[in-house]
C-alpha cells in the first residue's frame, strides 16, 4: 500500500488540513478509542489522506487498538539526521484501507528520544501531505503534548462521566486559555450512560460546553 502524496505542499494546502488533538489529562478516559475509532472513520470516507500519531510515547496503545507491528516509530525518526516530508513517509505503518499510523515508540526507554522539537517539525510536515492528523495524546500536559497544541486545528477534550475526569479536563481547559493555545474545541463524552449519578448536561455545565 502507498502513501498519496498531495501535489500541493505549499503553506495554504498546509492549513486545509485538520490538525485534531485528542486530549485527556486524566488516564482512562478514553482518549485511543476515540482517537483510533475517528482515525478509521475519516480514512474510510478519505482513504489515503489520514495519518494517526501516537503521541502517547511510553505507555500508547494506538498500534494496539488498529492491531498493528510497526517496524517503525516516532522513536527511530526523531533519531534520522534529516527529517523531511519524504523520511517522516518511510516511517509511517500501513493501518486498515487507507489509513497510515506513526507509531510512538518501542518501549519507555526508547521514548526519550523524543522531545517538543521533533513533535512541532513532524506534524507540519504530515499536515502537508495528508488532510487530516490525528494525535493520540497521553495522560496530563507534557511537552510534546503542548506542542502538538500548538499545530493544532482541532482540540477534542475526552471526558467519562464521572466528576474527577471532567474536573481534570475543565482545569486543562482553563490552562489551554492561560498559554494561548487556539485550536476550536470540541467535548467529546465517552461512557455516556454511565450510571454513576451524573447527567451529560452535568459535564456540559462543568465544562461550559455542549457535547459534540
Amino acid at each position: 500500500m502507498g502513501i498519496e502524496v498531495k501535489t500541493d505542499t505549499s503553506e495554504t494546502s498546509s492549513q486545509r488540513s485538520k490538525v485534531i488533538i485528542v486530549v485527556s489529562p486524566k488516564g482512562g478516559s478514553g482518549k485511543t478509542a476515540v482517537s483510533s475509532n475517528l482515525a478509521a472513520a475519516l480514512a474510510e470516507r478519505h482513504p489515503g489522506r489520514v495519518v494517526a500519531v501516537d503521541l502517547d510515547v511510553q505507555f500508547g496503545d494506538l498500534s494496539l487498538a488498529l492491531s498493528l507491528s510497526p517496524e517503525r516509530t516516532l522513536a527511530q525518526l526523531a533519531r534520522t539526521s534529516q527529517i523531511d516530508a519524504t523520511t517522516v513517509k518511510l516511517h509511517l505503518t500501513p493501518a486498515t484501507e487507507g489509513l497510515f499510523v506513526l507509531a510512538g515508540a518501542s518501549n519507555p526507554v526508547d521514548a526519550d528520544a523524543i522531545g517538543h522539537d521533533h513533535v512541532s517539525q513532524i506534524l507540519p510536515l504530515l499536515a502537508q501531505n495528508f488532510d487530516y492528523v490525528i494525535v493520540d495524546t497521553p495522560a496530563g500536559l507534557d511537552e510534546r503534548t503542548l506542542a502538538a497544541l500548538d499545530c493544532a486545528t482541532d482540540i477534542l477534550l475526552v471526558s467519562s462521566l464521572d466528576v474527577t475526569s471532567i474536573r481534570s479536563l475543565r482545569s486543562a481547559s482553563d490552562a489551554f486559555d492561560q498559554i494561548g493555545v487556539t485550536g476550536d474545541r470540541l467535548l467529546v463524552l465517552n461512557r455516556a450512560d454511565s450510571k454513576v449519578g451524573l447527567d451529560p448536561s452535568d459535564a456540559e455545565a462543568a465544562m461550559s460546553m455542549k457535547i459534540a
